[in-house]
């Protein structure tokens, strides 16, 4: 008899869609597979995800921001990530609870389309701390850490004033300062996030299949400081030349942390990657247009 196939169920059981699907869905799931975690994903982190049991799907429940949610935390596990939508996109998370069902026999017999989508880590060092670079982190002035799906955004805060960045690009590991400039700040985004902040502040799209790394400004007090695309194995350093009382890093709009002025944010990529699972019935194209009108005609009349 071949071994049932083991989901680990994170679900945002703060919708109540959510919870009444799931009631709807849990005997339907439990004839074709054997529920091996459902933790309450709301105190959820990196930890308490490393002593799941072995499993070979997530199967996440909630919008875009639960999937990005669920993937930090899953970061490290090689695990398989389904999305079903609940929210207001859906752009990552690509099933409908009724494509779940639909599709359930090639999911769980490994035919769906997957991707490896590029994680960033993420990390914050005092005024103290030497220059960054890839080859020599002082982690003894490391004041925060967290890795990302999208994106990481410096951005100037309270009293909404510019601040000042320095913007270093470190490709094999000899630090070079590309520029400073004013402004509102910064985002450094994956090709996943490339259609997220990145998008709405004139940044690029980049497919998700593409191995690279956006950086737009944030309406930055420069006519010729455009969005840049570098090679995802470049390190970005940006260092807080003068702050705002409540100048931020944003990660993937869910995890913030306060900057000073002097502290340095060095992103880079992690050396793990998160596996989506992909609807059949989409491609990435479709959907970009479906879901974001990309390309769509002005509206007439």
């Amino acid at each position: 008899m071949a071994a049932p196939f083991r989901v680990v169920v994170l679900a945002n059981k703060l919708k109540k869609e959510v919870t009444d699907a799931l009631t709807d869905l849990r005997p339907w799931l439990e004839q074709r597979a054997r529920i091996v975690a459902e933790p309450d994903i709301t105190s959820l982190d990196p930890e308490g995800a490393s002593e799941f049991p072995e499993a070979d799907l997530a199967l996440v429940l909630g919008g875009d921001g639960t999937l990005l949610a669920q993937a930090r935390n899953l970061a490290d596990l090689d695990l398989p990530v389904l999305g079903v939508n609940f929210g207001k996109v859906g752009f990552l998370a690509e099933f409908q609870m009724d494509d779940l069902q639909r599709h359930w026999d090639q999911i769980a017999g490994g035919r769906c389309r997957c991707s490896d989508r590029l994680l960033l880590e993420v990390m914050i060092f005092d005024a103290d701390a030497a220059d960054c670079r890839a080859d020599r982190l002082d982690e003894a002035h490391l004041k925060g850490r967290s890795l990302a799906m999208n994106d990481a955004v410096v951005t100037a805060g309270t009293p909404f004033r510019m601040i000042e960045l320095d913007l270093s690009i470190d490709p094999v590991g000899s630090q070079t300062r590309a520029t400073r400039f004013a402004g509102d700040g910064v985002i450094i985004a994956t090709a996943s996030g490339s259609t997220a902040y990145n998008l709405n502040a004139g940044g690029a799209i980049v497919s998700p299949g593409v191995d690279a790394l956006c950086i737009t400004p944030i309406c930055p007090q420069s006519l010729s400081f455009r969005p840049v695309i570098i090679n995802a194995s470049s390190g970005v350093a940006v260092r807080v030349s003068r702050a705002n009382e409540g100048t931020m890093l944003v990660v993937d709009g869910q995890v913030s942390f306060r900057l000073e002025s002097d502290d340095q944010v060095y992103v880079c990529r992690y050396e793990r990657s998160i596996r989506l699972i992909h609807n059949p019935r989409l491609n990435y194209w479709k959907t970009l247009a479906k879901k974001m009108h990309w390309a769509a005609r002005p509206r007439r009349g």
